[in-house]
């Protein structure tokens, strides 16, 4: 194993948080217009 610098691991660290949170984002945006399609179907019936 190699030996990290902090500020290595502080990178990788910030960059795995970085890309985790643009993914949880992104999924929570592409859910939203299927959500509101829901609610507009439940409203309807």
């Amino acid at each position: 194993m190699t030996q990290w610098t902090t500020t290595e691991r502080a990178r990788k660290v910030f960059w795995f948080v970085a890309l985790w949170m643009a993914g949880v984002g992104g999924a929570m945006l592409l859910a939203l217009p299927f959500k509101l399609l829901i609610k507009a179907g439940a409203a309807i019936h």
